[in-house]
């Protein structure tokens, strides 16, 4: 949990989190998190997970805001860790603290299965993905939000993208280069066939796979309004870093994944080839996000972080492309969807 946060937490916050979801303190297994104090609990035979954050991250409203939409996802028959209420009924709690703050607690369906591991990584799993985000571009098309007040943020209101704020006032060669990025982004059109509330980090960290093959996606705290396309090339920007023997380089990663995951992608919802010439902005947009992410981390960044800084610095002043790869060499099929 955050510093400024943890500082805060204690056992009587805990034991009143649990209390609220009708278990004890002694059930729960404490799992970690950097963002929230994550727990794992068992009630009634069923597996569940316990997330308690804080009113210094996180307003109620705004996570009502993801958790009615991923809610109103498992309702569409996307495979999710589906939010479930209290004993009060209540998708969140809040436990006063007494000076205007108050700790938030909330709950989950734990997803069944396990890991990506080395032994599915492949057209399959790369298909089934395609399956998960292509139904969740189809339904979110048609998502109407209950209350204006827990409308998730637009991509332009990112914080880790306020290059102004948290890069250096000198380092003005990858502010302009940044600012040169973000500005021919904002550019692009919008419709409801391209753009939407997205989940923006189903990364292989951020869903189970089952025996069968079965994705269940679960972390949607980054959820927002993104283009479709980016939604897959920030998932592209981790899975082509992941080198396998059958796919040794960044370039054979990209052309595997995107090929088997466009073909499950539109089994659920109508991909438009458009989207393909987009995607190295799209990738670059994400470097530049982490390059402002790690700088924010100041003297807790790890070591090792610390001296790719330069290397990463450089590549976003040179516009360097993330992977050199033609991306409409991607095969897509005529819209059937």
């Amino acid at each position: 949990m955050i510093p400024a946060i943890q500082e805060r937490f204690n056992d009587q916050i805990l034991h009143e989190a649990a209390n609220r979801y009708g278990i004890t303190p002694d059930g729960l297994k404490n799992l970690g998190g950097f963002e929230a104090n994550v727990y794992e609990f068992q009630r009634d035979n069923s597996a569940y997970i316990l997330k308690i954050t804080h009113t210094i991250r996180r307003s109620v409203n705004y996570l009502l805001g993801e958790l009615e939409w991923l809610n109103y996802l498992a309702e569409g028959g996307v495979s999710v860790s589906r939010c479930i209420p209290s004993v009060n009924g209540e998708l969140v709690e809040v436990i006063p603290e007494g000076d205007g703050h108050a700790f938030l607690a909330m709950a989950y369906e734990k997803a069944p299965g396990s890991r990506v591991t080395k032994e599915i990584w492949g057209p399959d799993l790369f298909r089934e993905w395609g399956r998960v985000i292509g139904r969740i571009h189809k339904l979110t098309q048609h998502y109407v939000l209950r209350d204006p007040a827990v409308k998730r943020q637009e991509w332009y209101e990112e914080e880790h993208l306020k290059l102004r704020k948290y890069l250096p006032a000198d380092d003005q060669e990858v502010i302009a280069a940044g600012e040169e990025l973000l500005t021919r982004i904002h550019a692009l059109p919008k419709d409801s066939t391209s753009y939407g509330l997205c989940h923006t980090d189903l990364h292989q960290g951020n869903h189970y796979v089952d025996e069968t093959g079965k994705i269940t996606a679960f972390d949607f705290d980054d959820c927002g309004y993104n283009w479709f396309a980016n939604d897959i090339a920030i998932i592209l920007y981790y899975e082509m870093q992941y080198k396998s023997e059958t796919y040794p380089t960044r370039a054979a990663t990209t052309e595997a994944f995107l090929t088997h995951f466009i073909e499950g992608y539109q089994e659920e919802n109508a991909f438009n080839p458009e989207w393909l010439t987009l995607f190295p902005d799209f990738l670059r947009l994400r470097h530049l996000l982490l390059y402002i992410v790690l700088h924010q981390a100041g003297d807790t960044l790890p070591e090792k972080y610390r001296q790719e800084l330069p290397r990463h610095r450089q590549e976003i002043i040179d516009r360097t492309p993330r992977v050199e790869f033609d991306f409409t060499r991607i095969p897509v099929n005529a819209p059937t969807i």
